[in-house]
């Protein structure tokens, strides 16, 4: 079996790769792998006021912070039954309007645009297109100013907070804002001409489902109460579960969603889909002249999608400047009490329908629920994959393949670093682990790894005790022993592999655990991140049958021994 393999894919924010699996002429799978390590902001938030949720949460990223604002505050407001004024919502959404501009802007210019005219980046592009450069720099920077005059900051702001706004721009702000956004329409125009005439390859294409937010009053927007799926199904905010059905895979630390076993897509190109007969003036004229049956199976036309949606904004910038001005009075901040609830916050990041769902008790977060966009675009992503990689092998053009799923995730423009905010907790059951372990010895001797940093308190009880088990004469190695070159050969091997770790099994330090690979390798109940080379090189049936032996640890304070309990 042949593999095509992109570790890490250029252009995309974070760390993630692709993996193709060829079969003779035949694809077997594609995989997206994302490496990122789990973020824990949801068991972060546990326990804390609503007010450092709504601070905390938009710390998963710094590119859609204002989306992880808006949706946290939505979804806290929701729970606390608090309405705020139209006026504070017109400027949360001005605010939202310079975040789609500054994201997408540097999305189609400098991370997709380089693909399409022969270049490997936008550095190198800028020689012969020196207009498309400059212009998508000046979007970027006049986007991050309207997000630092009204969130205090262009990265993680402040200002925005549960209730309303800490302070308000002043008057003469939000006109520079609305002249300057007139200032860029002739440009604005000619980035929608650009990537809704590139030409884009016609593989992959096939139906796909596309959700997103339905703004209310039969308008284009970021945000709404309901969320709308293009096969005309309406959910409530608070039935989101219904559209997301989360699970994990082997191969990522992002959870997957399906709807009614299906992959779908979020992002621009969903909104345009299933929104775009809502735009109007310049961005509905755009709709009409260059929407057509490829922007319904082709995943590549999410660049187009993205351009349209910045002329939309560009548009609607001035009206809302304009209506937020009609009256000279700034709501103050509406007053709440502490009270037990739930709320659920919908919000359309750049990349896609983005949901918060928090559960308060006592005046706390008592629970934390946080589905971004790459997570859900996943499933999606190696679909296409592997249509993409097929058509292509069986066009005879297998050594295109690489090139085309490189293209196609830049496409989706993940946000890697958001799609791995959560590793969940799990308890370990009891087991009697040496019983276990001596039925393993009886079918295979197994081959021990050992994970683990000496430094860190009883995280060095991984190396320990591999020493102890090569001064034994077990077969014996520490993860850090593992060559790359040699780990398909030995990873997918008939080996039994067994890891040594400190694992948080809520149990007594120095008590252990033998568990199964698979059920700890997307949690934290793992002293540190586990290595992701290890289980991404290793066949699905040989993570079923690995197993990681945990010694619970009393500390992991840097530089300090083993405990006594753990010795």
């Amino acid at each position: 079996m042949k593999k095509i393999t992109i570790d890490h894919l250029p252009r995309v924010e974070g760390n993630g790769g692709i993996t193709a699996l060829i079969d003779g002429q035949t694809v077997a799978e594609v995989k997206f792998y994302i490496n990122e390590g789990p973020r824990l902001i949801e068991r972060l938030v546990i326990g804390r006021t609503p007010e450092e949720d709504v601070s905390l949460t938009p710390r998963i990223c710094a590119i859609c912070t204002v989306s992880h604002k808006l949706a946290a505050v939505r979804a806290m407001e929701n729970a606390l039954q608090l309405t705020v004024p139209s006026k504070t919502n017109l400027l949360r959404e001005l605010m939202h309007m310079g975040e789609m501009i500054e994201s997408h802007s540097l999305h189609i210019y400098y991370l997709a645009l380089p693909d399409y005219l022969g270049y490997p980046n936008a550095i190198a592009m800028a020689s012969e297109y020196e207009f498309e450069v400059k212009i998508a720099l000046e979007m970027k920077n006049f986007a991050n100013h309207i997000m630092k005059v009204i969130n205090g900051r262009f990265v993680h702001g402040e200002n925005t907070v549960i209730g309303g706004f800490g302070k308000w721009p002043s008057r003469d702000e939000l006109l520079w804002i609305k002249s300057r956004a007139i200032q860029f329409m002739p440009f604005v125009l000619k980035t929608v001409d650009l990537f809704c005439t590139l030409n884009y390859p016609d593989i992959p294409e096939a139906e796909t489902l596309y959700a997103c937010c339905l703004p209310p009053d039969d308008k284009f927007g970021f945000w709404g109460e309901e969320i709308l799926v293009s096969n005309g199904d309406h959910l409530f905010r608070d039935d989101y579960r219904q559209l997301t059905n989360e699970f994990v895979v082997p191969h990522s630390y992002a959870r997957r969603s399906r709807y009614q076993g299906q992959p779908y897509s979020v992002g621009a190109l969903a909104r345009i889909n299933n929104l775009g007969e809502r735009l109007e003036s310049e961005a509905g004229r755009m709709f009409r002249k260059y929407f057509n049956e490829h922007w319904k199976k082709n995943p590549l036309y999410n660049n187009a999608a993205q351009a349209l949606e910045i002329l939309y904004c560009f548009e609607r910038i001035p009206q809302l400047v304009d209506e937020i001005l009609e009256t000279d009075d700034f709501p103050e901040i509406v007053p709440y009490e502490a009270r037990e609830g739930k709320g659920t916050g919908l919000v359309e990041a750049p990349r896609g329908l983005l949901i918060h769902h928090y559960a308060l008790e006592d005046g706390l977060v008592k629970e934390a629920d946080i589905i971004t966009p790459t997570a859900q675009n996943a499933e999606d992503i190696e679909r296409y994959g592997v249509i993409a990689a097929q058509t292509l092998l069986d066009q005879g053009k297998e050594e295109a393949i690489r090139d085309r799923l490189d293209i196609l995730v830049r496409a989706y423009d993940p946000c890697i670093s958001c799609s791995v905010h959560l590793a969940e907790v799990r308890k370990v059951e009891d087991n009697n682990w040496q019983k276990r372990l001596q039925e393993i010895k009886s079918q295979k001797s197994p081959l021990f790894i050992g994970i683990g940093n000496p430094n860190e308190g009883d995280d060095a009880a991984g190396p320990v005790l591999i020493a102890s088990l090569k001064e034994l004469g077990y077969p014996a190695l520490l993860a850090s022993e593992l060559k790359e070159k040699e780990l398909p050969q030995r990873l997918n091997s008939e080996e039994i592999l067994i890891f040594v770790d400190a694992v948080n099994a809520g149990k007594k330090p120095g008590e252990i655990v033998l568990i199964p690979l698979l059920s700890v390798l997307h949690s934290s109940t793992l002293s540190h991140r586990f290595i992701p080379f290890i289980p991404h090189q290793m066949s699905y049936s040989q993570l079923k049958n690995s197993y990681v032996l945990g010694i619970q640890p009393k500390q992991l304070k840097h530089r300090s021994q083993l405990s006594a309990e753990v010795r």
